[in-house]
Parts: structure tokens; sequence; C-alpha cells
């Protein structure tokens, strides 16, 4: 049997230096048809003889030990004979080897000069599974922790046993790949999104593998045309309404006037926020069923890196059990909307029972098509739920958050609200408000600062270049972490430098507008590849304008309607998320943040 110290030895020589070569050369030219990497051979040179001087001391300190004692012969059974020893020792050695050799390749890849190849793999601690460990244990605190070390711009691939997924940076890169006709978002969201997170049956999920369907844009159509214009206006009203409703009857005391503690304004808002977008989206009936509707929501959104995935559900139990009991109501939910619906008995502009407008064209649209029965229909539905909450909620914590501890801000806010409101109509004019240059950019800039979610694509070119150097074989998921590209100062200083007069790394409500004779305008021009919260190019997400007007509700009812004051501005920064901590998920307070509440005082 071969000992540890012959393996260390002929694991630091010249096979290994072989084996990489032939794998970075012929293997590349004839498996992935891109041409060889260019290695600098000093470097490579200077890693192996690393690796022998690392064997040749660990052999050192193993001889020594056995010769330093008495009983040396027991040692050397110790070191030398046991099989559990050399095990260990040899499983250490590979995966030490297998660290310094993918690093020393990611290095050969990005500083050489070579076009035409393939981005760097992210370097790994062991061969096969490479990834897969910190992938399963966290992805997203695995993937922040490899922008922080290598987000200098450069590509990468982190690749979880063989599944490798391409991560860009580089808003250059972003915006070519968010224009590119070879990239496709709608094969990850079948796939992953509607099959893996929101449990979409695979008959369903092989229905948007049949070609020409044209579903895709259909939906897309729908759900711009019911965001946008008066369509939109009436979901804004009806939010509206039901957003004062549950603020009443979460605190009544406050609306007498009188002061209610809070102990945790995220929680409250989170919970208030929720019931409401779901009760406008699907109607009062499944909120008044389902109790828990919100509390699983969320554990369902928590647990989004897990389930995308497709880990067993021993790995997520309770976002697994939680997406089981929202997809069971929301059955409940269709067939009753269904049987009102066959009566003609829905009230077409929002229903209590069948939802708003756009659920039931929604349901109207997707019920005849092949693969969608109730399981389909309901993950569609889901879909949409959480697409309407996960970003947009926490992204209008934020945006009030950063009003309410700022009393200056707070001030020109409300001096806003008043100037662009009429004094003589009891009814809120969203579209005017909407026009409002200084809102629009503080609701863009809390979106740029606080969002943590990925845009992503799927190549579906037999190679897509991404630009002189690297190009990307077929089948290859991109993602775009926004958080990276909000904070990369370079491209935003080439692109707009007024945007940078204040870093990117501090919050500033005024970054998104720019002059205009004697005022100002909003604009967010030129930035498709800086500022992709809500993703770019065609896919990009059709129902902005209504988490806009969600923040533009909570105005209205936080500031104008209620007075809400945290009761330690200074002391609740200590709560602040780190922005670099995740590259995807939910940016909440790290702490409970104190306030009070009351009705304000006409």
């Amino acid at each position: 049997m071969e000992g540890p110290l012959e393996l260390i030895s002929r694991t630091a020589s010249s096979t290994w230096t072989n084996h990489d070569h032939a794998r970075a050369g012929k293997a590349s030219r004839c498996r992935n048809k891109l041409p060889p990497v260019i290695h600098d051979s000093e470097k490579e040179v200077g890693h192996f003889t690393r690796l022998r001087q690392l064997a040749a001391w660990i052999e050192k300190m193993v001889l020594s030990a056995a010769e330093a004692t008495p009983s040396s012969s027991l040692i050397s059974v110790i070191f030398l004979q046991n099989t559990f020893t050399q095990v260990f020792l040899a499983v250490a050695v590979i995966c030490l080897c297998t660290r310094v050799i993918s690093e020393h390749r990611f290095n050969a890849i990005k500083n050489g000069r070579a076009s035409g190849i393939a981005p760097p793999t992210l370097p790994h601690w062991i061969p096969g599974l490479r990834h897969a460990l910190h992938m399963a244990y966290s992805a997203k605190h695995f993937v922040a922790k490899s922008l922080n070390k290598y987000g200098d711009g450069t590509p990468f691939f982190v690749d979880a046993a063989g599944e490798k997924i391409l991560i860009l940076l580089d808003p250059k890169h972003v915006k070519r790949a968010l224009a590119a006709s070879e990239l496709d978002a709608n094969v990850f969201v079948h796939t992953k999104i509607m099959g893996q997170l929101m449990g979409s049956p695979q008959e369903t999920v092989d229905f948007y593998r049949t070609p020409n369907h044209g579903i895709d844009e259909l939906a897309m159509l729908q759900i711009r045309q019911h965001t946008t214009g008066t369509p939109l206006t009436s979901m804004d009203n009806k939010l509206l309404e039901i957003f004062e409703r549950n603020m009443s009857k979460a605190h009544a005391p406050a609306v007498k006037g009188d002061w209610v503690e809070i102990p945790d304004l995220y929680s409250f808002f989170k919970h208030l926020a929720t019931l409401s977008i779901g009760e406008t989206l699907l109607g009062s009936a499944i909120v008044e069923s389902y109790p828990r509707l919100a509390e699983d929501l969320w554990t369902f959104i928590e647990g989004t890196d897990i389930l995308l995935l497709g880990l067993p559900r021993f790995f997520a139990p309770s976002a697994h059990g939680a997406r089981d009991r929202l997809l069971k109501h929301i059955k409940t939910w269709g067939r009753k909307s269904d049987a009102l619906r066959e009566q003609n008995a829905v009230d077409k502009s929002w229903d209590a029972v069948a939802g708003s407008r756009l659920m039931q064209d929604r349901e109207e649209m997707y019920t005849p098509l092949p693969g969608h029965g109730e399981d389909g229909r309901a993950a569609q539905t889901l879909g949409l739920l959480y697409g309407g909450t996960s970003l947009s909620i926490p992204v209008t914590f934020w945006f009030l958050y950063e009003i309410l501890r700022n009393q200056n801000l707070r001030q020109k806010v409300i001096d806003d609200l008043r100037h662009q409101t009429d004094s003589t109509s009891a009814a809120v004019d969203f579209a005017q408000l909407a026009t409002s240059p200084f809102l629009q950019s503080l609701h863009s800039e809390a979106t740029r600062f606080y969002t943590r979610n990925v845009a992503a694509r799927e190549v579906v070119a037999p190679i897509f270049e991404l630009d002189d150097r690297y190009a990307v074989k077929k089948g290859i998921t991109v993602l775009i972490p926004n958080a990276h590209t909000a904070r990369f100062t370079a491209e935003w200083a080439r692109t707009r430098p007024q945007a940078v007069e204040r870093p990117l790394t501090d919050f500033w409500p005024e970054r998104f507008l720019v002059p205009d004779g004697k005022s100002e305008r909003y604009s967010d021009a030129g930035l498709s590849g800086n500022w992709t919260s809500f993703g770019g190019g065609e896919h990009k997400c059709p129902g902005r304008f209504f988490a806009r007007d969600m923040a533009l509700v909570t105005l209205i009812v936080f500031l104008e309607e209620y007075e809400v004051e945290i009761v330690d501005p200074e002391g609740a920064r200590q709560f602040d998320p780190v922005w670099n901590q995740i590259a995807f998920g939910t940016m909440a307070p790290t702490g409970d943040i104190a306030a009070r509440i009351r009705r304000r005082k006409v």
C-alpha cells in the first residue's frame, strides 16, 4: 500500500503538472471547443516548487517525530502504518494540492492574454465537488465572500459538482448580457424558478419547452397592461384602501391619537404590507381564511437559495412546509375563483374572492393551456405573489426608514408630497405623485442600495462571446448580482460622473437627478449595466411601477395620515445590515428597531 509520504511526493511531482497542462490545453480544445489557456511558466514553476517544498517539510516533520523519542517504533506505526492516519494525510494533501492548482489555474486564465477562452473557475479545495458544499450550506454567503475577494470585474464560474454558474460583475459585461439575443431569461425562469422554487409540476415545465408557445410574451404584456396607466391607478387606490384599514385594525389606539409603541418596526411593516399586497392581488377571502399567509410567505422567501438548488427536503424543511401550505390554499382560492367565473358572478374590477382584474385575467389565460391544471396555475400565482413582495416590501421599508431617521429628508419629502397633491381633493393622484423627480430618485436610490437580488439568463446560442477575451458555451446559467454592479464605481464614473459625487457605498437620495435648465429631472438613462435591481433588457420587471407606487402608498399612510417616530434613531444605526455579507436575499435590520405611532391630528 502506498504510504502518505510517497503520495505527498507523487502529488507534488510532474504528474500533476502534466495533468494540469493537458487539461488546460488539449482537453480545452477537444472538449470545450475553446482555445487553450496560456500559462505563465514562471508562476507555474513557483507554485509546484512550493508544493514540493511542502511535501519535503511534511516528510521531515514526520521522520523527526519518529526519531525524537525512545518510542520511535510506536510513533512510526502511528504515522507510517496506521491506515486512518494515511487516509487523513492523503485527503489533506489532495485538498491542499487541489486548492493550489485551482488557484493557479484561476490566476493564469485571469491574467493571460488568450482570446475566446472560458472565464476562470473560482479556486476550490475538493476535487469533483468543488464548490457544492459551500453552495449547499449557504449560497448567498459563499457568493458574497467570493465577490468580496475576487470581485474586481473579472467574470468567474462557481462550479457545484459540475453545475456551473457564471457570475458577471463588470457593468460592461452586464449590459452586453442583458441586451444579447444569445441569452434568454425564460429558460431559467421555467426550469429553476417555476420548477424548483415555486413547485411547478413537470408537465407544466415541459409545456414551456415546446417551441413557439408564445405564453411568456403574453404573460409579460398582461402584467404591463395591468400595472400601467388607469389599471395601475385602480390597483394603487385599492392598495391604499386596504393598507389604511389594516393599519387601523393593527393599532386601534393609534387611530384615536394615542401613541402606540411598536417593538420592531420592520416586522410590523413587513406583516402589514404583505397582507395588504396579498389582499390587493388575491382578494379578502384568502387572507381571512389563511391567517398565517404572511408568515408562511416569508419563511418560503427566506429559503429561496436552498430551494433553487433543488436540494432534498431535509435541507430546508421549514421552507418546503411553508410552500406546501401556500400552494394548498392558493389551489383552494383558484377553485372558488373558477366557480364564480363559471357563474358569471365575478366583479371584474376587484372581487373579494377572485381578487384583482390582473389575477382574474391570468387565471383565464392559463386555465385552457396544456399542463396548467390547478397545480400548475397555483405555482404561477405563487410566483406572482413572491414577485410582488420579496423585493418591494424590504425596499419600501428602507425607503420609509431612511426618511423617518433623517429630519431634513423627512421634511423635504413632506413638502414634496404637499406640492404634488391637491389639497382640495380627498383622492390621491398617484399619477401626479409619480412624476416627482425627487421621489423617483429617492425610490431608485433605496432600490439600488438595499436590494440583493440577481438577474438570471441562460446561454441559448452555441457560443456567446462576452467580450474579446471570454466566450461561454450553450446551457450555462449566467447570474448578475445587482449589489455589486450597483457599487462598481469605475463604470458609474465613466457613465455618469455626477452620480458618484457621493460614494456609491453611501445612501444619497439625489443620485438619480440630472440638471435640466434651472431645475432637475429624474433619469436612469445609460445605467442599464450599472443598476439592475429590476433586471434589464426585454425582461425588465413589468411590475416595477406598482413597486414604486407601493412606496408612495406607504408615504401617504405613514407621513400624511400618521405620525411615526423612531425611538432612538442614532442607536438604531447599529442594526443597519452590512451590504456585502450576502449576495442575494432579503436585506433586513440585524436587530429590533423600536418606534411609536399615532394618528396625525388634523
